[in-house]
């Protein structure tokens, strides 16, 4: 029998995009969840908007309300997808008044600044972290790179739940090393952090080597960025905010997906898993869980690499023949690791055995 599970975190509100991983990746795992026949209740977490002193108050209100919620809530699991950092408080009273109510608990650690919140927090902040892995019954983590790390502290291994995308129904690849143009992307967030001008330096430096290619880029960002960009690199293609089944198209049309991030708190990206899905190859910064999310998929630089670099990696692969492997790996990979059918029947088995664990 599946339990009924009271999924707690950022959800995506109904109608409205998802704003970031942490929504999107809560809201494939309720709608999938619930494909399985299980009972999800959403609990959001507050999303207060304002200045420092507005959001407080907000933040102070949504946690009463999640409180409240979850005592009339009726279920049998707690998973909570946490923020962790000074969220390791109230996720903390949340955790131990579901314990109180008898509801096995999860906590779910997402994204990829886990190890430098607490590196850098002080002794408080660890003290508290700690406890709140302990009043969990179970540990979840995005990437295996957390896990001696929980079984360290809770003496009990970590589940491994990863970023996921629904395998079924993906549009066909256009693009294979037989083409006459090799043609890059970036997608996601335009930012500086994230590493897109690099992408673009990457471009421009191949094309001045004498190797047609061309880039795209979709997503959005600051104006005033946006405008230096556009101005700067006026060779790309701008794709702009796509809907997802446009981003999945524009991925099978492309070769190479450039993802040259600094971004500390970077973790299980959508868009690599979205790439890989697609037979795009990546090449990525070594940052968050991208190594062990590419495996031998693709192409990993240091975190301080330059566009030479990235160009470097790309021309001798692409003339190497090796393209193709690596785009079957890719999809492979994806389909064996990342697939929301493969992630979600684990998810669903999890709660299972959780619920037959002794207390």
């Amino acid at each position: 029998m599946s339990p009924v599970v009271l999924l707690c975190g950022p959800i995506a509100l109904p109608g409205v995009a998802a704003a970031g991983g942490y929504e999107a990746c809560n809201s494939r795992t309720i709608e999938a969840l619930r494909l399985r026949g299980l009972t999800v209740h959403e609990l959001r977490f507050p999303q207060p908007q304002g200045g420092a002193w507005a959001k407080l108050s907000g933040y102070l209100r949504g946690f009463l309300r999640l409180s409240r919620q979850l005592n009339r809530t009726p279920g049998e699991i707690f998973h909570l997808t946490g923020l962790y950092k000074h969220f390791a408080l109230p996720e903390l009273l949340l955790l131990r008044l579901a314990r109180r109510r008898g509801l096995r608990t999860i906590y779910d650690i997402r994204a990829g600044s886990m190890h430098r919140h607490y590196a850098r927090l002080g002794p408080l902040y660890r003290w508290l972290f700690r406890k709140v892995l302990l009043s969990a019954d179970q540990v979840m983590v995005e990437g295996v790179d957390y896990q001696p790390f929980v079984q360290q502290v809770t003496g009990r291994p970590a589940f491994y739940l990863p970023n996921h995308i629904k395998a079924t129904g993906m549009p066909a690849r256009q693009a294979d090393q037989a083409d006459a143009t090799l043609r890059m992307i970036y997608v996601g967030r335009i930012t500086v952090e994230k590493g897109v001008e690099t992408a673009l330096q990457t471009a421009q430096l191949l094309q001045q080597r004498g190797l047609a290619c061309q880039i795209a880029i979709a997503g959005n960002g600051p104006a005033a960025l946006m405008q230096r960009l556009r101005a700067a690199y006026p060779q790309a293609e701008w794709l702009g905010s796509l809907q997802s089944d446009a981003v999945l198209t524009q991925l099978g049309r492309s070769q190479w997906f450039l993802f040259p991030t600094r971004h500390s708190g970077e973790g299980h990206s959508n868009a690599l898993t979205e790439a890989m899905a697609m037979g795009c190859v990546p090449v990525a910064t070594d940052n968050g869980f991208n190594r062990s999310v590419i495996g031998d998929a693709g192409l990993v630089l240091p975190l301080a690499a330059e566009a030479a670099q990235y160009a470097d990696a790309i021309e001798a692969a692409w003339n190497a023949g090796s393209w193709s492997t690596l785009s079957q790996r890719a999809a492979a990979r994806t389909k064996e690791l990342y697939s929301t059918e493969q992630a979600i029947a684990r998810l669903h088995t999890a709660y299972v055995d959780l619920m037959k664990a002794p207390v």
